[in-house]
């Protein structure tokens, strides 16, 4: 985890962490802490953890929530145009803004890597929190059976990647580029358009920076069951080795739609 894309005063705050064993729907804390941000700290850490084998975890994080007054020049309510408008100095609680670059992996495989701002500002990425699942899950285990399916992702990156131009040479490339590799799973149909809606998952909420070669990244989530068309895609030209898509456990093959 790397802070140091966030621009602090003189006060320190703490992201704090929670690391989760899942099981019958249900969580228990296997170890928590906080990662200190603000002066005389080190922006980046590094942490291993062990848990049990073959187990399903879910790892949460929340951001500082801060508010501090600053004094702010705004345009007076008597005000008739933009024109003639007269300003005044006045004091307002204003939100502090927080991004953070972290990763999380288990047993060599890379489930999210991204690059977080915090707290929820009513649009964009922005959240003010965060939670990724981990490891052997199990739709009994993560899910409520009765109104989820259990989604599971992973693919492998080749050993080598070039990329090709008309004009040039080949040229090797030490990693992949995200946009090199897009997909998303949601709904096939939706009547009135809204992607915000169709899409459930997509890739740039997992890996929003480069792809490491000869690396293994997973995505598992729950996703609503409610009857309706669901589908996964991704980019044909995709320079990924293989993929496996898991539909509560089940892998599935040649299936464009997951129903």
């Amino acid at each position: 985890m790397y802070t140091g894309a966030t621009r602090i005063d003189e006060v320190g705050y703490e992201y704090e962490w929670d690391l989760n064993g899942v099981s019958n729907n249900s969580s228990a804390s296997v170890v928590s802490g906080v990662v200190p941000i603000g002066p005389g700290t080190s922006p980046l850490t590094h942490k291993i953890m062990c848990i049990p084998k073959g187990s399903c975890s879910s790892f949460y994080i929340s951001a500082p929530n801060v508010t501090r007054e600053v004094v702010r020049l705004v345009v007076d309510d008597n005000s008739t145009s933009w024109e003639n408008a007269t300003y005044s100095n006045v004091t307002v609680n204003e939100t502090l803004s927080f991004t953070t670059v972290y990763a999380l992996a288990m047993d060599n495989v890379t489930y999210r890597k991204v690059t977080w701002r915090a707290p929820y500002d009513g649009f964009g990425s922005a959240s003010d929190n965060q939670t990724t699942n981990m490891g052997s899950c199990t739709v009994g285990g993560l899910c409520n059976e009765q109104t989820q399916d259990l989604f599971d992702l992973e693919l492998r990156t080749p050993a080598k990647y070039k990329m090709t131009y008309d004009r040039f040479p080949d040229v090797f490339m030490p990693t992949i580029s995200n946009s090199r590799i897009g997909w998303n799973f949601g709904y096939t149909n939706i009547g009135d358009g809204s992607w915000e809606l169709q899409y459930l998952l997509q890739d740039y909420n997992y890996n929003e920076h480069f792809y490491d070669l000869d690396s293994a990244y997973g995505v598992i989530e729950s996703v609503p069951k409610d009857g309706c068309e669901l589908s996964f895609n991704i980019t044909p030209t995709a320079p990924v080795e293989s993929y496996t898509v898991k539909k509560n456990s089940i892998q599935l093959e040649n299936l464009p739609e997951i129903n």
